[in-house]
């Protein structure tokens, strides 16, 4: 088995930024296409999906829709942790009088938390909302961006911290959006841990984005959704994460819901303040007073949704969503899942714990719903942002192979060497400006000075091929991909026709680089990104008006059908198609 160091809580998390198939057909995004220069004119790659079936007759509004994301959610730890959840939980709810889709994955190859979040909450793939990862290379900026960094969001007085942050390079509209454009008296409200969970689901046009600010442990905002409400000044003046100092996490179900699962392993990080990698652990960030280090130990544990929760219900109540006749949304993302499957695994007790207490709190956040909505007057489309792989010891170990190196290093190095090989060239400046996300950047400039007797643009196309090549050679590579060679697919490539449903614009990289299964860089014990089933399949529950109850759907669809669903509830337009898009077997009788 490869071993692996223990990591220090901070650096872990400095690395932490970040079923195939769509219900959705690609010309239905002509009302909202990105501009030209920016979209590709091949259709949204998809696998054969059923027959559309006719539009559903309109259903009445539900006073408030809830679009839920659960960072890092897989299928495969969805359905390992089915059996023991609570017969009066919030997954059971869902189960019992919602919809289950069984074959829900995301079309894009990008399986990270941009991304994910932006397909949530505009029904799209990467390709046309153009999130096509967590951070990306600016070739005019020369340096890499964050998708929700904006310089010109100016910050609050109160919220010096949540400056910088907007949706200003989504190319689409989100549902929240829309609806506000539909209807202005409509309310779109997100609260999240993460700001581009929050900020990307629900758009520029939301009344009030809130996300905390781990440095801090405050929930904040930012002058691009206006002026700061009172209720979230209310709230953050109780210094909600701030309780949590000295909690004690320890498992909260039954011994059974944790058979099979070990709690002491050598890759997993430890815990910040017992410095060990088992249940029971104090949360304190290491020290006898609250400082950012106790933040940063919350995040990795259920103390973010608990405080992320509470944010959410302080937001339905000050806002008083779902309170008047004009339909509201309501997007909340939990991202604890996320951190303690980065840190401890998804197959840790640490994630199992976190999970069946997100189905806890799902039941608690329902029952508020009921009292303040009303039962069976709000509707929820409840999804995942990307999945998650084993670790490589543990994948190893069942023989489905893994391993673990230096990817990017490594494929940066051989593209290099083979670049300088085909130009002929030994010394001077590197013709691969960027290497990072599963994609290298060329420098064109330095290809064009070198071109010799070709072109400039024929001796680009041939650089991408040659760095695509080298990187197919590198230790725990599974293939590399030039750009241009992605947009021209073969029907039989899964994982070109998945690379192209991110390869939007120059965003993507000029080489797509796609890592062998359960293959991953050393400072993480668990980690996504990658085009492969285990980080493309994620559940999607769907309860509201005119669903079946307890019905498993087995037609195919992506995490976007969630969107689709919240227009339809709130009687709007959408980017990610026609409500034909609804799979009929959902539909109650």
């Amino acid at each position: 088995m490869i071993g692996c160091a223990p990591i220090p809580l901070l650096a872990l998390l400095a690395g932490v930024v970040a079923a195939p198939i769509s219900c959705s057909k690609p010309e239905a995004f002509a009302a909202v296409q990105p501009p030209a220069a920016v979209a590709s004119q091949h259709d949204v790659p998809q696998d054969p999906v059923p027959a559309a079936p006719t539009q559903p007759t309109r259903v009445a509004r539900p006073k408030l829709v809830v679009l839920f994301s659960i960072d890092q959610l897989a299928t495969w730890v969805f359905d390992e942790c089915k059996p023991h959840f609570a017969k009066d939980g919030g997954f059971q709810r869902l189960l019992d009088s919602g919809v289950h889709f069984g074959e829900c994955a995301f079309a894009h190859a990008c399986t990270e938390t941009g991304p994910g979040h932006a397909t949530i909450g505009t029904g799209v793939p990467a390709l046309v909302h153009g999130i096509v990862k967590n951070e990306w290379y600016d070739r005019d900026l020369k340096a890499k961006v964050y998708c929700s960094g904006d310089a010109n969001a100016a910050a609050l007085a109160p919220f010096p911290e949540g400056k910088g942050r907007s949706a200003a390079r989504m190319l689409v509209p989100t549902v929240g959006d829309l609806l506000q454009t539909a209807d202005a008296r409509a309310k779109v409200v997100a609260v999240a841990h993460k700001d581009r969970s929050a900020i990307l689901m629900a758009g520029n046009k939301a009344d009030v984005v809130v996300w905390c600010e781990t440095s801090t442990g405050r929930f904040v905002t930012n002058a691009t959704w206006g002026n700061a409400p009172q209720w979230l000044l209310e709230f953050d003046a109780k210094k909600p994460m701030d309780a949590f100092f000295g909690w004690t996490w320890d498992r909260i179900g039954p011994a059974s819901a944790y058979d099979g699962l070990v709690d002491d392993r050598a890759f997993e990080a430890p815990h910040a303040t017992t410095k060990a990698r088992t249940l029971p652990a104090v949360i304190r960030g290491g020290g006898d007073a609250v400082r950012p280090a106790f933040y940063t130990e919350a995040f990795v544990s259920p103390i973010s949704n608990e405080a992320v929760l509470q944010c959410a219900i302080a937001a339905l109540r000050g806002e008083q969503l779902g309170k008047d006749e004009f339909a509201d949304l309501l997007c909340v993302s939990f991202s604890a899942l996320d951190t303690v499957g980065h840190y401890f695994g998804p197959d840790s007790v640490e994630a199992r714990d976190t999970l069946l207490r997100i189905d806890l709190l799902l039941a608690s956040f329902f029952a508020v719903l009921d009292e303040h909505v009303g039962a069976g007057m709000w509707a929820i489309a409840l999804t995942a942002d990307h999945g998650v792989g084993l670790p490589p010891e543990v994948a190893k170990e069942r023989g489905l192979g893994g391993g673990r190196g230096l990817l990017h290093t490594q494929c940066k190095a051989a593209a290099e060497q083979a670049l300088r090989r085909e130009f002929g060239v030994e010394g001077g400046a590197p013709f691969v400006a960027h290497a990072g996300e599963w994609s290298l950047v060329l420098d064109r400039a330095r290809i064009a000075e070198a071109r010799g007797e070709r072109s400039a643009d024929e001796a680009f196309r041939r650089a991408c091929e040659v760095a695509a090549m080298a990187c197919s050679r590198a230790p725990g590579i599974e293939r590399g991909y030039a750009r241009h060679e992605v947009e021209g697919r073969t029907a039989d490539d899964n994982l070109q026709i998945r690379s192209l449903a991110f390869a939007a614009h120059e965003r993507a990289g000029d080489v797509l680089i796609v890592a062998k299964p359960y293959w991953l860089e050393p400072s993480l014990p668990a980690s996504h990104g990658t085009p492969h089933d285990y980080d493309r399949r994620v559940p999607l529950l769907a309860m509201g008006p005119m669903l079946q109850r307890g019905a498993v759907c087995a037609d195919a669809c992506t995490p976007g059908l969630a969107a689709v669903y919240a227009a339809w509830w709130l009687g709007i337009e959408t980017p990610a198609a026609s409500i034909d898009a609804l799979p009929q077997s959902a539909m109650a009788k």
